[in-house]
């Protein structure tokens, strides 16, 4: 990619070290900024005093940031006071800062404009009325729970995985989401799940790209587990059904029959918690789980370095960050093959489980044969720590954001 562009990046979430939505925003702006583009980032005003602070110790050339918020007595109205409605205000600066950017498009013979957050196909980007070439994405949003396994969860959350398959099916007639794919240039989605939603007349300018990405490896782990006490197992994320929790103790507790040196560490926090305690202490875990609940990102870190393998049973996830940093401390990941976690992991270096029309109980008993097999080869486990921190190679910002400008 050796011409150098003019880019409007619209990232309503931006923000240095924050994890999630905000370090995608940051990202996409900073790696374009690094690779030498001239970039005008659209994002929020109380993004700002993060974005100031931390550009006042780090330089970047040619990265410009530019505020929209409306008034506070809007934010009031549309957002609440404890952000209870942040789509329907998300939807209102999407229509602020169409008008808002004319006169800096005025000024600025822009190459591209491109949205890359909110990471969802679910809101338009009137961005792409502007007479300049649109990219939309990487977004996400169809990905599903498979039906078979939707089917354990407790009542309230089959209802919101309901209402989310109907705010799938409204995508294809929605016409400002039409609006947008229309005039996009190229649209970018984050799984071959979401593809499937995007009507197939879109499909010629489609095509799939991880909106997440790594900046470099962590700290790295390689030893042998031979001589330790315990193999530690590690899960993070939200202790809700669609991360896959009641595969997670089901697995665990088939893992603990045969090896009782065995210990799982949970982090994360979530409605399901208390529910998980006490499946938990029904099939005897408790001693050899470790609630550790929400930590920050230096402390997980510290804590791969510590584990062995990652179980990831998710069954909805359009990214996996979490498994692009567990694989970049050589940490090897098991997980099943949907959604995100799919384009991220492989059987060569980490642990994939088919789940297509396999049940719960199916699923559980591959999942925790493959992991016994690896805490009784030490070698294999040693190499997939290996090939963990070759396959993350292919998901540096600096090649994802060569790919998508090639």
């Amino acid at each position: 990619m050796k011409k150098k562009f003019k880019i409007l990046l619209s990232a309503y979430a931006c923000e240095p070290n924050k994890g999630s939505e905000a370090e995608v925003g940051w990202k996409w702006a900073t790696t374009l900024s690094l690779l030498g583009h001239e970039v005008y980032v659209i994002t929020r005003r109380n993004n700002k005093e993060h974005i100031e602070l931390y550009l006042s110790k780090n330089e970047y050339k040619k990265l410009n940031f530019i505020y929209f918020d409306y008034p506070k007595w809007f934010l009031k109205i549309f957002k609440g006071k404890s952000n209870s409605y942040p789509y329907l205000y998300y939807f209102f600066w999407q229509i602020g800062i169409f008008f808002s950017t004319k006169s800096l498009i005025r000024k600025i013979n822009f190459d591209f404009i491109h949205h890359v957050t909110w990471v969802s196909y679910r809101f338009p980007s009137f961005l792409c009325l502007h007479k300049i070439p649109f990219i939309f994405g990487p977004v996400s949003g169809g990905e599903n729970s498979p039906k078979i396994l939707k089917k354990n969860f407790p009542a309230v959350y089959q209802l919101k995985e309901f209402l989310r398959d109907l705010s799938n099916l409204y995508i294809k007639i929605s016409p400002l989401i039409n609006l947008t794919l229309s005039k996009s240039q190229r649209i970018f989605v984050c799984t071959e799940e979401s593809k499937k939603i995007i009507p197939l007349k879109y499909h010629h300018k489609t095509e799939v790209l991880l909106a997440i990405g790594i900046e470099k490896y962590l700290k790295k782990n390689t030893k042998s587990t031979k001589n330790k006490k315990n193999f530690n197992l590690i899960f993070a994320g939200i202790l809700e059904p669609r991360k896959g929790i009641s595969i997670l103790l089901k697995t665990f507790s088939l893992i603990k029959n045969k090896n009782k040196n065995v210990i799982l560490n949970i982090v994360g926090s979530g409605s399901m918690l208390s529910s998980m305690k006490k499946e938990a202490a029904k099939l005897n875990l408790n001693n050899s789980i470790n609630w550790l609940g929400q930590i920050n990102r230096s402390e997980l870190i510290d804590l791969f370095l510590n584990n062995d393998i990652l179980i990831a049973p998710y069954l909805r996830d359009s990214g996996g960050f979490i498994l692009l940093e567990a694989m970049s401390t050589a940490l090897p990941v098991a997980t099943l093959n949907i959604g995100g976690p799919a384009l991220i992991v492989d059987n060569k270096c980490g642990v994939l489980i088919d789940v297509k029309d396999k049940n719960e109980n199916q699923i559980t008993s591959e999942l925790a044969l493959k992991i016994n097999e690896l805490i009784h080869d030490n070698e294999k486990l040693i190499y997939k720590k290996k090939l963990s921190l070759e396959k993350i190679e292919e998901f540096s910002w600096e090649k994802k954001i060569l790919r998508l400008y090639k």
